[in-house]
């Protein structure tokens, strides 16, 4: 690594520990009109040992970084109702690379009004620009070099000829892809604060959409393959909570998403959730939060996809045996879609962590997550419809020091890699295959510094 390593090392064998998020107690100004402003703001200056998430390391960009995230909130109550308008920017320069540079902000409104004891009303929108590194999403297992073959005349018969690699070059892919996101959704409910068997027959409703910028940047074929990706998506709520007691709640939620892909009509899915969650304080010690649902996902334009037909969970269990130290073991299982080809992944995570306060200042964490993707596509590059499974392992270490309550520093270490059953699986963009190699090798390391102002 570069002069980052010896710098921080030291302070690695000290703390076996997970990186920490740096979190600072908020320092409230008065504002206009009774509002209360916080502000922080966060700068992080470390390594990354592989900017492109590329499987060979010959290839590999390796670049010190430094990055700065401002976050203001402005708050506001009157009564029982309480307005918030949150900004949140990410800034990030690499040393040896200004091409995947990026800029990302996140704009947030949250409203929340009482009418009565039992009456309550919830309003959010949510506006991202953000950014997919080169390598991530859309571009995984693209290349720096690779076979630049041209496509033979006969490349558009589908699954008939392979047009050599997916380099970034190819697709003239020189900086990050940016794209939008933006939510909005509101949520009635229905029952007295903690009373038990209160009801928030919480009708929400919401309305998603992803789009990606900046499409004429790229040759006309990823142009295109960018805009099939794009997605817009209705929610519906139904749920319903019984608070048993001041430390057990169970939970009973119908929900339905309906996912529409404009420019790829292929993609569109519906999928159904019947879901029963539970959380409780078992013991002095121990905690649960599990929700554990029934999914039905279906392809409404693609008779040849797969339906999906099983079980999703999102399981915590803590222990705590002495209060300055926790110990939580995760699993999850989720369905989502793909970029490219249509169908789902059916992602499953298993995990640990571990956060200790050697002192009321100073915390450390360490954990490990296990991640194993299943790839089940209708089509796959033409008539090559072969499984795919990924292995990810991931483990996080840090240190977090409080100088002050508004004062935060701290110091991270993250690994992460990633193996393919079928780390040549090639894409279709276009109606053309190009082969990628799946797969990374990942270290970050960074030193980082809150304040709030």
């Amino acid at each position: 690594m570069r002069p980052l390593t010896s710098l921080v090392c030291a302070g690695l064998l000290l703390s076996p520990s997970l990186s920490v998020r740096a979190e600072v107690t908020p320092v409230s100004h008065q504002g206009p009109l009774g509002l209360e402003i916080q502000t922080e703001v966060e700068s992080r200056y470390g390594h990354d040992s592989n900017l492109l998430w590329l499987r060979d390391s010959g290839q590999a960009i390796d670049s010190d970084f430094v990055g700065i995230s401002p976050e203001f909130r402005m708050v506001g109550e009157r009564g029982l109702d309480r307005y918030q308008f949150s900004y949140l920017g990410d800034y990030r320069r690499y040393g040896s690379s200004h091409a995947d540079d990026y800029a990302d902000h996140q704009f947030q409104f949250d409203g929340s009004w009482r009418f009565s004891l039992r009456n309550a009303f919830k309003l959010m929108y949510q506006y991202r620009l953000g950014h997919e590194a080169r390598g991530e999403g859309l571009t995984e297992g693209f290349m720096l070099q690779g076979d630049a073959s041209p496509c033979p005349s006969d490349a558009d018969k589908k699954g008939r000829a392979l047009c050599g690699d997916a380099t970034f070059g190819r697709f003239q892919i020189n900086e990050p892809l940016r794209f939008k996101r933006s939510e909005v959704g509101g949520r009635y409910s229905y029952g007295a604060p903690d009373a038990r068997g209160k009801l928030e027959l919480a009708l929400a409703l919401s309305h998603k959409e992803l789009g990606y910028l900046d499409k004429h940047l790229y040759l006309h074929d990823f142009e295109r393959y960018m805009a099939e990706q794009e997605w817009q998506e209705n929610t519906a709520i139904v749920e319903l909570f019984d608070q048993v007691s001041h430390v057990s709640r169970f939970r009973y939620t119908l929900q339905t998403n309906l996912r529409r892909y404009p420019a790829n009509p292929r993609k569109d899915s519906d999928e159904f959730f019947l879901i029963t969650g539970v959380m409780s304080q078992l013991t002095g010690k121990t905690r649960i939060d599990a929700n554990i649902g029934g999914i039905y996902k279906r392809f409404v334009n693609d008779p040849q996809a797969e339906s999906f037909k099983g079980l999703n969970w999102d399981l915590r269990l803590e222990w705590q045996p002495l209060d300055y130290s926790k110990l939580a073991l995760l699993s999850s299982r989720t369905i989502r879609d793909p970029g490219g080809d249509g169908g789902y992944v059916s992602s499953q995570l298993y995990g640990a962590e571990w956060q200790h306060h050697w002192s009321p200042g100073v915390a450390t964490t360490l954990s490990y997550h296990d991640i194993r993707d299943d790839y089940h596509q209708s089509v796959v590059c033409g008539n090559d419809n072969r499984h795919r499974q990924d292995d990810i392992h991931r483990w996080g270490m840090g240190i977090s020091y409080d100088i002050r309550p508004s004062v935060n520093l701290g110091l991270h270490y993250q690994q992460a890699d990633s193996g393919s059953s079928f780390a040549g699986q090639p894409i279709d963009i276009g109606g053309n295959c190009y082969g990628r190699a799946l797969g990374y090798d990942k270290q970050q390391l960074s030193l980082s510094l809150k304040v709030a102002i």
